[in-house]
């Protein structure tokens, strides 16, 4: 799994990463004691294997000198190529006019084809096996510090069930965006393994004061370390939670501007 974050301020936009990829072994069917008969799990184990760093979940791309980052989850390869590898030969193939939202498209069009050739399948709807890919994607539109711009999605085979009950089929979904009735607000979103983020950004502790969340009054310094605080607590739960944790060190630290795109490793 991975955490991923990206928060857009009045002089930029903020994103932070962790760099660890694990590998799990998935339990089907298990052997009865005594019978020796196989059965098949109610519910798949999934049991950590391995893990390697500084697998690459953040980095940016560009479109007709557009200056784009992405962040992504999920699946960590389709076709034995890393999603990072896969982004970066979609930018070489984009021939568009650099839009956000026809970037936007190019990106996921390119990884429902890898997703078809992964599966063999040419209808994800039907699919047996449920794979997806969660990406963020940052940028401006008409290279205004101003107007930036945050959708975060998923790409995904088989149907998912939204949290209004709705079934969609079709493969992809839209789950956040800062753009509200036309205008461009101030705003993050997290994908990946957000629930530690979650119970930290909304503790109903009387006792304790609530996380910032007026990002308008963010600077971009502030909202890069707002960015690195929440992927290292995340990492450091993990650290000592009963459990084998699946997002870690060192962290990968970026500002994204109409201009440029700066990144750093924080150990």
């Amino acid at each position: 799994m991975s955490i991923c974050i990206a928060i857009a301020v009045p002089d930029g936009i903020a994103l932070a990463a962790d760099s660890q990829t694990t590998w799990n072994q998935t339990i089907k069917q298990a052997q009865q004691l005594g019978t020796n008969q196989m059965f098949e799990l109610a519910q798949p184990i999934n049991i950590p294997v391995g893990w390697s760093r500084m697998a690459r979940k953040l980095f940016n791309v560009k479109a007709n000198e557009n200056n784009y980052a992405i962040c992504i989850a999920g699946s960590a390869f389709l076709n034995h190529k890393t999603i990072s590898s896969i982004f970066k030969t979609l930018e070489k193939s984009y021939q568009g006019d650099g839009t956000f939202d026809n970037v936007t498209r190019h990106f996921i069009n390119g990884l429902k084809n890898e997703l078809r050739r992964q599966l063999n399948t040419e209808n994800l709807a039907t699919a047996q096996t449920i794979l997806n890919v969660e990406f963020i994607i940052s940028g401006y539109v008409e290279y205004e510090v101003s107007k930036p711009r945050i959708e975060s999605w998923v790409v995904f085979s088989g149907s998912a069930q939204l949290v209004d009950g709705q079934q969609l089929n079709n493969g992809e979904f839209k789950k956040w965006t800062n753009i509200v009735n036309g205008l461009h607000t101030y705003g993050g979103c997290w994908i990946g393994r957000y629930e530690f983020i979650s119970h930290l950004v909304t503790h109903n502790n009387p006792q304790l004061p609530p996380i910032q969340g007026q990002y308008e009054l963010l600077s971009l310094a502030d909202a890069v370390d707002y960015t690195k605080f929440l992927v290292e607590y995340t990492c450091d739960y993990q650290r000592f939670a009963i459990m084998v944790p699946d997002c870690g060190k060192p962290i990968i630290s970026a500002t994204l501007t109409p201009e440029t795109y700066d990144e750093q490793i924080i150990k």
